[in-house]
């Protein structure tokens, strides 16, 4: 278990698994062809995660196994780095 008291105790997680990653942007388009861009070797599942209470913006969830922490952290820095991609949780 955790200690949520202490911040710097790092979790540890065994690779391969299988990770989730909220993108969040304004057009279910763009997001998908983005998405679709930075994990075009890879096996994932997307599903519509989300909606914001005005319509600006929509989110979509990436699910996928990962080999590493590094593919994990690439992969992150790659969505995040993309225009229409607003933010990635």
């Amino acid at each position: 278990m955790v200690n949520l008291n202490n911040i710097d105790e790092k979790v540890e997680i065994e690779y391969p698994t299988e990770w989730r990653y909220k993108v969040i942007g304004e057009s279910e388009d763009s997001l998908r062809r983005a998405i679709d861009e930075v994990l075009e070797s890879k096996e994932y599942k997307l599903k519509h995660s989300n909606k914001s209470r005005n319509g600006k913006f929509i989110s979509l969830q990436a699910s996928l196994i990962v080999e590493s922490q590094d593919e994990r952290d690439s992969i992150f820095v790659n969505l995040k780095s993309r225009a229409e991609v607003r933010v990635v949780i």
